[in-house]
């Protein structure tokens, strides 16, 4: 199990593939599973527990499908466990170093300054371009892509994931405003 997590991590620091994990329906299951726990605890202190079970299991089921339409564009859908285990396995992992970072932002709107507000804004930037290399080295390897077109799908992946997640979870803030009459 070490030598797998040891996987992970290299391809978290883009020097391993997909190709480089077993083929292993139970390591795509678990990884899924991982994936959408820890997209649970991201979220449950903001919307309850019901809504954030309903957003892990949306979370991991929009990975596995759109790395089956990915894949099934190319005519290379035997590759499917290893790009779904290495996408959920590796997010998973890019998730928890997510998880103080949004700590830190909160901290910052609390009260602690806006010192800590700029850092975690700057640091979660520095998060999103890394999640978006790790998904363009993935989607590179797993469907043969040049970088350049692998960096176009790892935008367009994140964008359907992160609109999709935000249309069916986060309801925007009814701001009502008050005009005086005067």
């Amino acid at each position: 199990m070490d030598k797998i997590l040891l996987r992970f991590i290299d391809i978290c620091r883009l020097r391993a593939a997909p190709q480089d994990l077993p083929t292993s329906k139970v390591l795509m299951a678990i990884t899924l599973f991982a994936y959408g726990v820890i997209a649970l605890f991201l979220t449950v202190g903001e919307m309850g527990l019901g809504t954030a079970i309903q957003v892990g299991v949306a979370d991991a089921a929009l990975l596995a499908g759109l790395a089956y339409i990915m894949l099934w564009v190319r005519d290379v859908t035997e590759r499917y466990v290893q790009m779904v285990t290495a996408m959920a396995g590796s997010c998973a992992l890019l998730e928890l170093l997510l998880w103080p970072l949004l700590m830190l932002q909160q901290y910052g709107a609390d009260g602690g300054g806006m010192f800590f507000i700029v850092t975690a804004i700057i640091l979660l930037w520095g998060w999103l371009i890394w999640e978006v290399a790790i998904i363009a080295n993935i989607v590179k390897h797993g469907l043969d892509a040049s970088i350049w077109m692998a960096l176009i799908i790892s935008f367009f992946y994140i964008f359907i994931s992160y609109g999709a997640m935000r249309t069916l979870f986060f309801t925007p803030e009814v701001a009502t405003a008050v005009v005086p009459v005067t």
